[in-house]
């Protein structure tokens, strides 16, 4: 495989973990100033793998290695649809990352600006689908929409387990109250969010396939589509039994439920983790029915 390639697909894989992180800890909406200190730090990540890819995108372009296809990043910007969803989407993360450290310093004013930052993200996931194979059909296509919500679906899906497992665990752990109340908007926040990734991801899968089960095991890409399937297929069951037996023991004060309910969570955002990787993978592959 071309290695600028394999470095698109690794900076993208960077890209959407810290995507998914940022969007999931803005809706979670858990965790005070640790979340917004996850959000920012997670912005931070996502804009420096932006400014990465733009080379490498550019070199892909134009046929040259990294460092020969600077001086044609002028013109990638200016006169290509990939320049101009890089730029919108560039845009739109900056106004995100200072909408979240605004957070920081302005107590009384934090909803709102968590608000921006998710109004922001949006765009950011707009522009990330003009850049995919779902843009093949023009900018505001029903693909190219569907896939939108797709993003935000997944990223908000994904980034609430990983930020819940990891960066605002101490929110979780333990049997009080607020702990309490903090897994349960975690699993109306997840339930929801997969419910949408699963319906869009379906209509993704249908148009990728152009229709037909046969690429599944005919192509690359039906292969990564399988693998990624397998991957969310696990995160399911990991949140299907943490939701229907963890969780109701954890809510009546359980602490032993509520270490086995951690204990899964973080295994379902390893899981979710490789699913972002996969997503990565596909979106840098060319599908079993191109456009």
């Amino acid at each position: 495989m071309d290695p600028l390639v394999v470095a698109q697909m690794t900076l993208g894989a960077i890209a959407d973990i810290a995507f998914a992180l940022a969007f999931g800890a803005s809706v979670l909406a858990v965790g005070g100033v640790s979340r917004h200190r996850v959000v920012y730090l997670a912005l931070l990540a996502w804009l420096a793998m932006q400014v990465l890819n733009l080379p490498l995108q550019a070199g892909a372009m134009t046929g040259t290695s990294f460092f020969d296809a600077m001086p044609a990043i002028p013109l990638v910007l200016e006169h290509s649809h990939f320049g101009l969803m890089w730029t919108i989407g560039t845009a739109a993360g900056v106004i995100a990352l200072f909408a979240s450290l605004f957070a920081f310093h302005a107590t009384a004013r934090r909803t709102t600006s968590a608000a921006r930052v998710v109004a922001a993200l949006i765009v950011v996931a707009f522009a990330h689908a003009g850049t995919t194979h779902a843009a093949d059909a023009g900018d505001f296509s029903a693909a190219e929409l569907i896939h939108t919500v797709h993003l935000l679906a997944t990223a908000g899906w994904a980034g609430a387990v990983i930020c819940a497992a990891f960066p605002l665990r101490r929110w979780f752990v333990g049997a009080s109250e607020q702990s309490r109340a903090n897994v349960t908007r975690l699993s109306q926040i997840a339930a929801l969010t997969f419910a949408i990734a699963i319906a869009t991801g379906l209509a993704n899968a249908y148009r990728g396939l152009g229709g037909s089960l046969a690429p599944l095991t005919t192509s690359l890409w039906g292969g990564l589509l399988i693998f990624k399937l397998v991957a969310v297929s696990g995160a399911v069951l990991i949140g299907a039994v943490n939701r229907l037996v963890h969780m109701k023991h954890t809510q009546a004060g359980h602490t032993r439920a509520a270490a086995a309910f951690m204990r899964l969570l973080t295994i379902e955002a390893g899981l979710m983790i490789l699913v972002l990787i996969a997503a990565a993978v596909l979106g840098h592959s060319i599908p079993a029915a191109p456009g």
